[in-house]
C-alpha cells in the first residue's frame, strides 16, 4: 500500500515587492545621517511615501490576504491599514508644509535680493515665513 504525502514547499527567494521594501527601508536608514535641509526633508517623506506604497501592495497579494484571513487577523490588519493610512496623511501634510515653507524662503530671498522693496512688504513676507515654519514645527 503507497500513502501519498504532500510537501510544503516554500520559495527559495522572497517575493520582489518584499525586496523592494527592503531596499526603500535600506535607502532611508542610510538617509538618517544625511542633513536636514528642507529639500532633503522632503525627499525623505517621498521615500517613506514610496515604502509606503511598496507596503500596501505587499498587503494586497492573494497569497498576504490569504495568510491574514487565515489566521483571523482581521482587525490587526484593518488596524494596521488605518495606521499606515494616517503615516501616508502626515507625510503628505509634512511635505506641504515643507513645500511652503521652501517657497516663502525663495519669496523672502528674492525680495531681499531687489533692496528696493518696501520695508513692509519684506515684513509682510518674513510674517509668512515664520508663520510657515512654525506649520512644519508642528
Amino acid at each position: 500500500m503507497a500513502y501519498h504525502t504532500r510537501s510544503n514547499s516554500f520559495p527559495s527567494r522572497p517575493h520582489p515587492i518584499i525586496q523592494e521594501v527592503d531596499e526603500h527601508l535600506r535607502r532611508l536608514r542610510s538617509s538618517e545621517i544625511t542633513s536636514t535641509s528642507s529639500s532633503s526633508i522632503s525627499h525623505k517623506l517621498s521615500g517613506l511615501q514610496d515604502l509606503h506604497d511598496c507596503v500596501d501592495r505587499l498587503l494586497q497579494l492573494p497569497l498576504t490576504k490569504q495568510a491574514l484571513a487565515q489566521e483571523q487577523h482581521q482587525k490587526w490588519a484593518n488596524e494596521l491599514l488605518d495606521g499606515s493610512l494616517r503615516l501616508m496623511d502626515v507625510c503628505s501634510t509634512s511635505k506641504e508644509a515643507l513645500l511652503k515653507t521652501k517657497d516663502c524662503l525663495q519669496d523672502l530671498q528674492s525680495i531681499i535680493r531687489r533692496r528696493g522693496g518696501e520695508s513692509g512688504v519684506v515684513t509682510s513676507e518674513v510674517t509668512k515665513y515664520l508663520t510657515s515654519r512654525k506649520m512644519v514645527k508642528r
